[in-house]
């Protein structure tokens, strides 16, 4: 499949060509609501338009035109967890190229992965595999050779991980044998602990919350519903309120490697690096200016109200769908179906459903790739105004299958 766009959360990639294909000619372009540019990257590869606006709120169209001029070409450094929160907001790149889901808040791997992906980076990157020898694993650093020894390379990787970054002396093979009935027991011992020490002190929960601030959270603690440790900040202030005698590595250390190891154990795609799929969608952008003048593209920020619509023109909004996040300050729907009933250029929208006054004209299947649906395949559906009907009949595609319109 071709990448379009930079790396982005709910990117259109899967179905940009479906889309363009859809769009009637024009002389200009505007993606009101850009983010990765996927479907502002088809529609300057689409021979239909000779101009382009992309707007964001965030700072994705500045990123999208700089990896057009090529400014990610040589990039192929390794971004640890800590390179990553220091220098996130100063580098658009990273902030997005290096986070889970590219959503730019959260680093794109688990603590217990990100040795093993830093290893495999250095291998295919740099063609230093001296880090995977470190967990002595011999490899070329190929998915091939990695999906056919997997078995072997996780369990030495589990054994370098609690080893080297757990600094545990235990028999990692012996505890994984039943290792969800030992955290459960581990987590019962750990709860009596805490009631002890609450006990002992002669406080009371709520006493906890009142001493931490928390807003009934403190009950956790000593309940079995939704059962959780402190922290170490946490514990270590409890230590002056309570009777807990035991310090926190002392205390919390066979859990944490417990729980390390149930992490260890349920990693999967260990071939899999993330990081060479955004580099490929970088890639495949540095080609447009071999394609085109970087003249034709304007890149604007800000609220796409205030973007001056020419004539001749498509407007694409791919806006926030309705009961989700991610848009700045919120998502007025109302006031963007107010704004499309005053549009005069042909609007047309993704989004799953939409209210009374707008048309469906087009429904496609793709796959979610995130959340608890990962895989599962949704419909998503294209719809313009209904007082521009006349205006989509006269400009459709000739390629284009009409739907039947439901007005009732």
């Amino acid at each position: 499949m071709k990448n379009y766009g930079l790396p982005y959360k709910g990117s259109k990639n899967q179905i940009v060509k479906k889309i363009i294909d859809l769009f009637p000619q024009k002389e200009n372009f505007y993606d009101l609501f850009c983010g990765g540019c996927a479907v502002t990257h088809g529609a300057m590869l689409s021979g239909k338009f000779e101009t382009f606006t992309a707007n964001d709120i965030s700072d994705y169209p500045s990123v999208f035109l700089e990896a057009i001029a090529g400014k990610f070409g040589n990039e192929k450094r390794w971004i640890s967890r800590e390179d990553f929160y220091r220098l996130k907001d100063s580098e658009p790149y990273i902030r997005y190229c290096w986070s889970f889901g590219n959503s730019g808040d959260n680093y794109l791997y688990s603590k217990e992965v990100e040795p093993w992906k830093k290893a495999l980076h250095y291998a295919r990157v740099f063609g230093d595999l001296s880090l995977m020898e470190q967990f002595g694993i011999k490899t070329d650093g190929t998915g091939a050779d990695i999906k056919r020894n997997m078995d072997e390379y996780k369990k030495k990787y589990i054994i370098w991980y609690c080893s080297t970054v757990l600094h545990s002396s235990l028999d990692v093979l012996e505890l994984q044998k039943n290792l969800t009935e030992r955290i459960e027991h581990n987590s019962d011992e750990l709860r009596s602990y805490l009631l002890e020490g609450l006990k002992r002190a002669n406080k009371r929960p709520c006493d906890v919350d009142r001493f931490l601030g928390t807003n009934g959270m403190a009950g956790h603690y000593f309940s079995r519903s939704q059962w959780e440790f402190p922290t170490r900040e946490v514990y270590e202030k409890l230590q002056g309120f309570l009777y807990l005698p035991r310090n926190y590595n002392e205390i919390y250390g066979l859990q944490e490697l417990l729980q390390s190891l149930q992490s260890l154990q349920s990693l999967e795609s260990l071939e899999r690096l993330e990081r060479l799929q955004s580099l490929q969608s970088l890639e495949s952008l540095e080609r447009l200016e071999r394609l085109q003048s970087l003249q034709s593209l304007e890149v604007l920020r800000g609220d796409y109200r205030e973007v001056k619509i020419k004539s001749d023109s498509l407007i694409y909004c791919d806006i926030p769908y309705k009961g989700t996040s991610g848009y700045a300050g919120g998502f007025n729907h109302s006031e963007f179906y107010k704004w499309c009933g005053m549009q005069k250029e042909l609007v047309i929208i993704s989004e799953y459903v939409m209210p009374e006054g707008f048309v469906c004209v087009a429904e496609f299947s793709k796959r979610q790739l995130l959340s608890s649906g990962a895989g599962k395949k949704i419909k998503e559906k294209l719809f313009i105004p209904e007082h521009q009907l006349d205006l989509w009949q006269q400009t459709k595609p000739r390629s284009y299958k009409q739907l039947e319109f439901n007005f009732g």
